[in-house]
């Protein structure tokens, strides 16, 4: 038996050689001869070629056929790590700039970070992470032994584009999923920022606010002497509420812009805050923002909610 292919692949980040020499390493152990070649293609092209040759081992107890299924899988195997590990960034930076070109360097960068994110952890779970990416190089995997089967040469840039249509959809929806979260953060900063404008040239009506978050999402506020902050604020987006039109995060984001404290001091209740709001206060008021290390409020918010509305 005597089984050659050749690869070409770009020359950068690459490391299929590497993964091709410890996928056949069992063959290798075998007695059969692997003898890899590695060179540019051009010395003017950002490519290189691989040139691998296979030769039977004259007395070896397997069948050539196994042998050579086997040596064809663990190269099936060994490009479709190549192509997630190598070629997935610049794939995605293709496509960025194809479909992102009026935007500034500094945003496609911030967009390849993204969408390398989305790509890699479609999933919360660390799990199902490992699943997910286990499926895609797979299927890669599959479609490059029913290549490789019949073609002695594979040309890596051609074999993704017109071979692997499925996974450039995945690319292409990575990309299309970090230009929305993108959208959505400049959109978020420019809010912010207009919230922080509005705070900073209106006059405080209230020197020092104190911020406590409930579990059910309920607020309370008070101010420097412990005085509860008037509950008309609140009553003027009750119609609102009423109407499902706004909920009570961006009723508490909304009395405090129009209050523009000098001060807030957050109580956490012996529980670190992650709620939106809390965040979107934070970035508006930054340097007014103090957390409470804990007091007897917090203590007895923590042991129990309902105390805290008696005082």
């Amino acid at each position: 038996m005597v089984y050659e292919l050749q690869v070409i692949t770009m020359r950068e980040k690459n490391r299929l050689g590497e993964l091709i020499n410890e996928r056949l390493q069992w063959i290798k152990q075998r007695g059969y001869e692997v003898e890899m070649i590695c060179q540019p293609l051009d010395e003017e092209m950002d490519s290189m070629v691989f040139k691998l040759h296979v030769t039977d081992q004259p007395q070896s107890v397997f069948q050539s056929d196994d042998i050579l299924y086997i040596c064809k899988h663990q190269l099936a195997e060994a490009i479709a790590e190549h192509i997630v590990n190598d070629w997935e960034s610049r794939l995605l930076w293709h496509e960025i700039q194809r479909t992102c070109r009026s935007m500034s360097s500094q945003d496609k960068e911030r967009l390849l970070a993204k969408a390398e994110e989305f790509i890699k952890s479609c999933h919360s779970s660390e799990s199902l992470n490992m699943l997910m990416n286990f499926g895609r190089k797979s299927r890669i995997a599959s479609r490059v032994m029913a290549y490789i089967q019949e073609a002695p040469q594979l040309v890596m840039d051609g074999f993704i584009t017109f071979w692997m249509q499925d996974y450039m959809t995945e690319i292409k929806f990575a990309v299309e999923v970090a230009i929305e979260e993108l959208r959505n953060e400049k959109e978020y900063n420019e809010f912010v920022n207009l919230l922080r404008y509005f705070v900073d040239t209106q006059p405080a009506k209230v020197q020092e606010v104190n911020l406590l978050m409930g579990s059910n999402g309920v607020f309370y506020l008070w101010d420097s002497d412990g005085t509860k902050i008037d509950e008309s604020y609140m009553e003027y987006y009750l119609e609102d509420m009423l109407m499902e039109e706004i909920d009570l995060d961006d009723v508490l984001v909304s009395i405090l812009v129009t209050i523009a404290p000098k001060r807030i001091i957050i109580h956490e209740g012996n529980a670190v805050i992650i709620k939106e709001s809390v965040t979107m206060i934070r970035n508006v008021f930054q340097e007014r923002i103090v957390t409470c290390p804990g007091c007897e409020r917090c203590g007895k918010f923590a042991g129990n909610e309902a105390g805290l509305r008696r005082t």
